[in-house]
């Protein structure tokens, strides 16, 4: 795909022993083949070990790696991962990428993974997110109650997506698909990243606030289920509030023998219901603001100069924290009851 220059940027802290696995995933990526290297940029923020010295060496012997490591020492609110990654994919957009693609330290992509990305912007994504898969082993070492508790999350959240696409389909992001958008699998034209004005520099999901931004000036957004991760299943991780915590408090639920519970799929309909009211709003004629205020959202705040998708984004977006009231076992039933009735309920 001669087009495309890719860049790979990553942000990383304290990660000696992953690094060098994550150059050598890179090394093995099939888009290689022909001679090709492939820029990488890292950027070590505040890193107390060897981080930078191991994955120098890694690159090292990897020559189809072309290693831009940068070493830095924030401080204040500035010292967060929020602030390494833009750094990092701001010196991918400068080195003339056209492609900025970003994974994280402890991540694995698999060997299509830079390929099965650009054949996705190629067919017309504007910003492709990639499927994130556990380390098997990993997963293994934290036990069955563990594994049960992911299997049970990962279930949910596919019926819950294929729900959302039944009720708001999206043409350039069609079923099949996943629901994952984050840091450790995103992919976006450089073009579009400029317009977007770079990745919000924020201490917690810069990566959802930086998709939600591309979703609210009209990119389109391709779950990908061919582009895949494996990601660490660790229970220290390097962000507060990010995966590794997520995974110790599910290991401590199950050993105190607690439910999961996720949110109920009720309200999330609702939600998807709200996205497709706006969206059939914005697309009916020129008089969709005064449809909202009167009919749908009339104790909502319409600004005149709002676009619409970003008034979907805003009133109907993503709720990462969204209160989880009910038992996943339930709520597997009430979807699957849904879905098995899709023709019948989505009918109208």
């Amino acid at each position: 795909m001669p087009s495309f220059h890719p860049v790979v940027a990553v942000p990383a802290r304290n990660e000696e022993e992953r690094l060098p696995h994550l150059i050598a995933a890179l090394a093995r990526q099939t888009w290689l083949a022909g001679g090709r290297r492939l820029p990488v940029v890292i950027v070590c923020n505040n890193c107390s070990d060897a981080s930078a010295a191991v994955t120098r060496a890694a690159a090292a012997r990897t020559p189809q790696i072309a290693l831009r490591l940068i070493e830095v020492t924030l401080t204040g609110g500035d010292n967060h991962v929020g602030v390494a990654r833009r750094m990092a994919m701001e010196e991918a957009a400068a080195s003339g990428a056209t492609v900025i693609l970003t994974t994280d330290a402890d991540a694995r992509p698999a060997p299509d993974w830079v390929l099965a990305n650009l054949i996705a912007l190629r067919k017309g994504a504007d910003i492709v997110a990639g499927r994130l898969v556990g380390d098997p082993q990993e997963e293994e070492r934290l036990g069955p109650g563990f594994i049960r508790r992911a299997g049970l999350v990962a279930r949910y959240q596919e019926l819950l997506d294929h729900l959302a696409a039944l009720i708001d389909p999206l043409p350039y992001d069609p079923w099949p698909r996943h629901s994952d958008h984050t840091g450790a699998s995103l992919a976006l034209r450089t073009e579009l990243y400029r317009a977007l004005g770079g990745l919000p520099p924020l201490p917690l999901r810069e990566d959802l606030a930086l998709v939600s931004k591309a979703r609210a000036q009209g990119a389109r957004l391709r779950h990908a289920p061919e582009v895949e991760v494996i990601v660490s299943a660790r229970l220290e991780g390097r962000a507060k509030g990010g995966m590794a915590d997520c995974i110790a408090a599910w290991v401590e639920e199950e050993e105190a023998h607690r439910p999961l519970l996720v949110e109920a799929p009720e309200r999330a309909e609702a939600r998807f219901r709200l996205r497709r009211r706006l969206r059939d709003l914005a697309a009916a004629d020129g008089t969709w603001r005064n449809a909202l205020t009167e009919r749908t959202l009339s104790n909502m705040p319409i600004s005149a100069a709002e676009p619409p998708l970003a008034l979907i984004e805003r009133l109907a977006g993503d709720e990462p924290d969204a209160p989880r009231t009910m038992p996943v076992e339930a709520a597997l039933s009430y979807l699957e009851e849904r879905l098995n009735n899709a023709a019948e309920s989505f009918a109208a």
